[in-house]
């Protein structure tokens, strides 16, 4: 198992107000410190039209840490593709890559506000077919093209090829499709992208949609045996059992009921979307993924935690360390000990 950090969203919440000047140069800061203690990749995260400023511009974010940083990966988790033109995020994509000389890992989600939907003017209902056409876009200007040559692309719109430059490092560069329901990660597996699953799935379900993902691909006639399977998780390691008790999982709590409530993310037992309007189920719902979906506390304990999504064929997972931190130094301490204490008890190849 390998581990990355995120997602860094930007986000001056009521829980946590801040001036965004200060958040950027702490995403920054906390890049740089993410790549001395060994991990591997920290993962950006879009959004627009929220109260809290969300990052609304993954690539130029991605850029700001390429020049802070010389080995991190970085990571977009993710950016909401059917909103966007495919060939300019194609473009932008390798130009990411190139000055991040090749540490890119891209990731794309479905999107499913309607506000972030209208404000480009585009259909909700249209996302899946602009999904599966800007993957199909994406898959093939990822990859290096014979010496003096650039992948194209021929628009349906359009009888003339459009070249896509500049050329990818990577060849290619890691595409990575999130996946909350069972489509989009047979829309992964067709292709044989990387799958990154989310923090509302537990360990049952996640393994559930790595077997689908692998039977799918079987009869796609596509090999899954180097694919990566991620998956977000809340993460947060202390020496002190109780103060992560005592401390931490109220601090979690509370993130989760303000942003989760308002972004209706999380469901009932029965598929309803929950919002602030419906308070009592909100907070079970909230409770399930603390006690569920969360690793926090001692290394052991973090260790123990997570060892179950590996038996389930999970092999990579981003800790949402940040997200329950009071300060750079509360987070920065977390994080270390994520890295030099639980990744090597898990990591096959040694890093964090």
């Amino acid at each position: 198992m390998e581990f990355g950090v995120g997602l860094w969203g930007m986000q001056s919440t009521r829980n946590a107000p801040l001036a965004h000047s200060t958040l950027y140069r702490r995403l920054a800061e906390d890049a740089q410190f993410a790549e001395h203690v060994g991990f591997e990749s920290l993962w950006l995260t879009e959004h627009r039209f929220w109260y809290d400023g969300y990052l609304p511009s993954l690539l130029t974010a991605g850029g700001y840490i390429a020049g802070a940083t010389q080995t991190l990966r970085i990571g977009t988790g993710c950016l909401l593709l059917p909103q966007h033109d495919p060939l300019r995020i194609a473009q932008g994509v390798n130009t990411l890559d190139q000055i991040s000389h090749g540490r890119l890992d891209f990731g794309v989600a479905l999107g499913y506000r309607d506000i972030e939907f209208d404000s480009v003017g585009i259909s909700r209902k249209k996302r899946a077919g602009r999904m599966e056409q800007a993957l199909d876009i994406l898959a093939a200007s990822a990859r290096k093209a014979p010496f003096g040559e650039c992948p194209v692309y021929s628009p349906d719109r359009g009888e003339a090829a459009q070249i896509i430059t500049p050329e990818a490092v990577q060849d290619p560069v890691p595409i990575w499709v999130a996946a909350v329901g069972e489509k989009a990660v047979e829309r992964a597996a067709r292709r044989g992208l990387n799958l990154l699953l989310s923090d509302a799935h537990d360990d049952k379900r996640a393994g559930q949609l790595v077997e689908l993902y692998h039977k799918t691909a079987q009869s796609a006639g596509v090999d899954s045996s180097k694919v990566r399977f991620g998956i977000l998780r809340y993460v947060w390691v202390d020496k002190s059992a109780a103060r992560a008790e005592s401390v931490t999982i109220p601090r979690l709590r509370g993130f989760l009921l303000e942003q989760l409530g308002g972004w209706r993310y999380l469901s009932d037992e029965n598929g309803n979307s929950l919002g602030f309007d419906q308070p009592d189920a909100l907070r079970k719902a909230a409770e399930g993924v603390i006690r569920n979906n969360a690793a926090i506390g001692t290394p052991e304990t973090v260790i123990r935690r997570l060892k179950n999504l590996e038996s389930v064929g999970v092999n990579f997972v981003i800790a949402r360390t940040h997200m329950v931190s009071e300060s750079p130094e509360d987070r920065h301490r977390a994080m270390e000990l994520l890295a030099t204490e639980v990744a090597p008890a898990l990591s096959t190849a040694g890093r964090a």
